[in-house]
């Protein structure tokens, strides 16, 4: 069990527990366009961690996260209806392509998100896991659910002034701009995250629309050290993770 300082996380079940990259995508504080955020969607919930801390983040938010693998949907589930989020939780256990498409030819009743986030898969398939539930949760290509794959479908998703938040891989980020631009999206925010100073290991990312004729407007970039060279949490990473974790995990 995962304890946070307003809910806990039951995590036998599901192949990828929590860790580091969910919660510092979960908390960071993106300037969302649309505001406040009134529907959110967390793709691939795992745990539900993303979706619990949107919860807590955006009072007013209604919550939909979307998980195939059966034991984590239902681990998920369970923590959902633990939390004090709960009437605000709601969870879907189907693959991203299936139920993205259900919803876009659904277009008469469909509510669109201001928020899709998610913490995909991103592994390569050359070192596919042969267990399912942990190819699921860890590998680009299981199942049609990719950092890509978000992109291509978040315009059919999001509402006008909606936006994409992910987590990735920082070499993967110059695939992602490319696929952004196919899909009319612009980079809005980009943080570099490390794990230690000068070493580069994830980008967060938030994604909204290209809109025809609009003004430039530059990338708002940030830069997130997680460990000093001491090995010790830094100061910025104790701040943003305050208050959400237990002081035992700072």
């Amino acid at each position: 069990m995962f304890h946070l300082k307003a809910f806990s996380i039951q995590q036998d079940q599901a192949a990828q527990r929590v860790g580091t990259d969910a919660l510092v995508l979960g908390v960071w504080p993106f300037h969302y366009p649309q505001s406040p955020l009134r529907r959110v969607l967390d793709v691939g919930t795992g745990t539900g961690i993303l979706a619990l801390l949107q919860a807590q983040r955006h009072p007013e938010a209604l919550i939909e996260a979307w998980e195939l693998e059966e034991s984590a949907a239902r681990e998920a589930q369970s923590n959902f209806q633990a939390s004090p989020f709960a009437t605000r939780l709601s969870l879907h256990q189907a693959s991203f392509l299936d139920r993205a498409r259900e919803l876009v030819g659904s277009s008469s009743t469909f509510a669109p998100f201001d928020l899709i986030i998610s913490n995909p898969p991103f592994f390569p398939e050359e070192v596919v896991s042969s267990d399912r539930a942990r190819r699921l949760a860890r590998h680009s290509e299981a199942e049609g659910l990719s950092p890509e794959t978000l992109l291509a479908y978040a315009p059919s998703l999001l509402s006008p002034h909606g936006a994409l938040a992910l987590i990735t891989p920082a070499s993967s980020l110059p695939s992602l701009r490319q696929c952004a631009v196919e899909s009319l999206l612009r980079l809005a925010e980009l943080v570099y995250v490390y794990s230690v100073p000068g070493r580069l290991v994830r980008v967060l990312t938030l994604w909204c629309r290209l809109r025809v004729g609009e003004v430039y407007i530059p990338t708002h970039t940030e830069h997130l050290t997680l460990l000093g060279k001491d090995g010790a949490s830094t100061p910025a990473y104790r701040a943003l993770m305050q208050p959400y974790l237990l002081p035992e995990y700072l």
